[in-house]
């Protein structure tokens, strides 16, 4: 997940401009890294829509990965997916996560919308963050967190900054270090 250096993961009405300039080759070396431990993308209405509508026509490792990948849609509104792979999710978050983790496969990722990204927060779903802060603040938008029950205690696994000033972070829910 891409997030400005105050939280938001795109501006108010969805915009992601602020993105793209503080994005190197590096960072997206990172993220086809990233993708290849994976298998299953969990993806909201919104973002889907919008990969869909992109990554079908481009081409290279990443748009390879992308396009590869088992896409889990928790949508109400979709009735219809175009995109390969892609399924609605049958269940809810909580149901669907878990009957995906008692399957065989690698890892499950959500790589990008806010709404579900806070969703599975709240719910306590998300095993591992995998978080790029740029350089960017925006002042206001769509948060990466939003309305948790109680304080979300995270332990740092790693770092590495980028020579664009962002930095890559991984983080897991301190409770499953034994802490």
């Amino acid at each position: 997940m891409n997030v400005s250096l105050d939280g938001y993961v795109s501006g108010p009405n969805g915009e992601l401009d602020w993105l793209f300039p503080s994005m190197a080759p590096e960072q997206v070396q990172t993220i086809t890294e990233i993708l290849r431990e994976g298998d299953t993308i969990l993806i909201g209405r919104v973002n889907y829509l919008e990969q869909a509508a992109h990554w079908p026509q481009q081409s290279g490792e990443l748009a390879d990965l992308l396009n590869s990948h088992t896409k889990i849609v928790f949508s109400k509104i979709l009735d219809r997916l175009d995109w390969s792979n892609s399924r609605l999710a049958m269940a809810d978050p909580a149901e669907e996560i878990a009957r995906l983790k008692r399957q065989p496969g690698k890892d499950i990722f959500v790589p990008g919308g806010a709404t579900l990204a806070q969703s599975l927060s709240r719910l306590g779903l998300i095993d591992e963050y995998t978080i790029t802060v740029h350089p960017t603040v925006l002042g206001s938008g769509k948060p990466l967190f939003k309305d948790l029950a109680q304080p979300l205690h995270l332990k740092l696994i790693s770092t590495h900054a980028f020579d664009t000033g962002a930095v890559h972070l991984v983080y897991r829910p301190a409770g499953q270090l034994g802490e």
